[in-house]
This record gives C-alpha cells, sequence and structure tokens, in this order.
C-alpha cells in the first residue's frame, strides 16, 4: 500500500491514457460533469472546454502536485456549478424543475460518497497534526478532495431538494430546507478558508451542524406531510447523526478523553451518508416518475 501511495503521489503510477493518475482520473470525472450543461452548449464548447482543462491540469500538477490540483478541482467545481445553471437559464431554461432535481439528486449522492471517503481517507493520516504535505500526503489530498468536492455536491444537491420539495413541505418545512441549503454553503466557505483562517474548521462544522440539523427537523415534516413518494424517513436518518455526535462529545461519554468514541464518529457518517444517498435517489426516481406521468 505504502509503494502505490508512493507511486501516485510522485507521478510514477500512469493512468490509461500514460498521464499520471490524478490527471487521467480528472479528466475522465470532468468528461462525466460536462453531461450537465446543455445539450447545444455541450456539442458547441464541450471539447474545447474538455481540452483546456486537461491543459491546465497539466500546468497545475507539473507545478504544484496534488496541493495544485487539489486547488484547480476547488475552482472548477465552484465554477461548473455556477455556469451549468447560467447556461440553462439563458438558453430558455432547457433544464426544466423536474430535470434539476434529477441531476441534484445524483449530486446528493455522489457528494454522500465523496464527503464519507474523505473521512475515511483522513483516519488513515497518522501524523494528522503536521502541515499538509509531510508524511502521509496522500491521505491529507485524498481527504481534501472528498471533502471540498462533497461539499460542493451537497449545496448542489440541497438546492435542488428544495426546489422540487419546498412547495409541498409547507411553510416550515421550505425554511428549513432554506436552512439546510444556507448551512452547507457555510460550511463549504469554512472548508475552503481552512488554509488561510485559523478558526476555518468551526465554521466548516458549524454550517454542517446547521445543515444536517435542518434536515433532521424536516423530516419530521417529511414523515407528517408525506413529501416523498416513499422513504420519508431519509432526511431523519441524514440530519440525526451529527447533532447526536455533537451532544455525546459535550457530555463527554469517553472518560478518557472526554470527547465522543471513534464507533460514535464512524456510526454518525454511516448514518449521514445513508440518509443522503436515499434521499438524493428519491429526488432523482420522483422526478423520473413525474417527468413519466407528463409525457
Amino acid at each position: 500500500m505504502s509503494e502505490v501511495s508512493g507511486r501516485i503521489a510522485d507521478g510514477s503510477m500512469r493512468g490509461t491514457n500514460g498521464a499520471p493518475v490524478p490527471i487521467d482520473l480528472s479528466v475522465r470525472i470532468y468528461h462525466r460533469l460536462l453531461a450537465a450543461y446543455p445539450g447545444r452548449f455541450r456539442a458547441e464548447y464541450g471539447q474545447h472546454m474538455a481540452q483546456v482543462f486537461r491543459d491546465t491540469c497539466r500546468r497545475d500538477y507539473s507545478r504544484g502536485g496534488l496541493p495544485g490540483m487539489m486547488a484547480l478541482w476547488a475552482r472548477t467545481s465552484l465554477d461548473l456549478a455556477r455556469t451549468t445553471v447560467e447556461e440553462h437559464i439563458e438558453r430558455g431554461i432547457e433544464m426544466n424543475r423536474e430535470k434539476f432535481v434529477r441531476w441534484s439528486g445524483w449530486a446528493l449522492v455522489a457528494g454522500a460518497v465523496l464527503f464519507a471517503a474523505g473521512l475515511i481517507i483522513g483516519n488513515y493520516d497518522s501524523h494528522d497534526m503536521d502541515p499538509i504535505g509531510g508524511a502521509d500526503a496522500v491521505y491529507e489530498y485524498g481527504q481534501a478532495a472528498g471533502l471540498v468536492l462533497g461539499q460542493v455536491l451537497f449545496v448542489i444537491g440541497l438546492l435542488g431538494l428544495r426546489a422540487g420539495y419546498a412547495r409541498r413541505s409547507g411553510s416550515l418545512g421550505a425554511g428549513l430546507l432554506l436552512l439546510a441549503v444556507i448551512g452547507s454553503v457555510v460550511s463549504l466557505a469554512g472548508l475552503l478558508a481552512m488554509s488561510s483562517l485559523e478558526d476555518g474548521w468551526l465554521v466548516w462544522m458549524g454550517g454542517y451542524l446547521a445543515m444536517t440539523l435542518a434536515l433532521a427537523i424536516f423530516g419530521i415534516v417529511a414523515v407528517r406531510r408525506r413529501v416523498f413518494s416513499r422513504w420519508n424517513y431519509a432526511p431523519i436518518l441524514a440530519g440525526i447523526g451529527i447533532p447526536l455526535l455533537f451532544g455525546i462529545g459535550m457530555v463527554g461519554v469517553d472518560s478518557l478523553s472526554g470527547s465522543a468514541p471513534e464507533w460514535g464518529s464512524l456510526l454518525a457518517v454511516v448514518l449521514t451518508s445513508a440518509g443522503l444517498i436515499l434521499i438524493g435517489y428519491r429526488m432523482q426516481a420522483d422526478a423520473g416518475e413525474a417527468s413519466q406521468a407528463l409525457a
């Protein structure tokens, strides 16, 4: 494992196209993300955008290695989220509400997987107090990529959740969904500010706690009003883990450390990820059923 990690870190491991694995994987992911753009825009500019991204990957990787790639993906993710919406609006709302909800549902699923993977990868960093880029750099960069990309996808997914379900959730449910969106944005800002802001991690965790707590309470509304066609308990599952973990930490269940035990953190991650995956899958399924009903 250490040999493989070292080969990835120094770029000696190559992908199917002969490029270093980080570049090869990044280009493949970017090609997938381009599918979110309107078809006409993609046909006109997609190939050029992919080529520019490939060249930028090579430049940033040669200059800054994996840290340079992480910075590139942070910029690219935010730009994709913004320009995708702008292009659909400029081209006559080609992405209608059902299509947006469906795409954002998949974004929520992917975000849950990436975010959980980032947290799990971070646990392999045995030098978690040293500056990034130390002995366990691969794990640190993997954690940063998973958390940032996952949080970007959370923002997109929760925007779609509110767009598709706010009306049937009532004023309380719509307000809670708005709070979840705001929490996800604040959490993303905290993540991006960690390298320059000493208390950035507090902003990150505060936003993440607000996001999950709002989802947990929204889940009660969803169960009562039958907001989804199925699995109305999913928001409770997605939102309850992190608030419980904070509560356990405040009480100090672990008498030796005065904080939440490790199994509590694992359980919180599993519950949150499972709940978000169920919500995302339900969103895209409901949107698909609605489109078929209108056809």
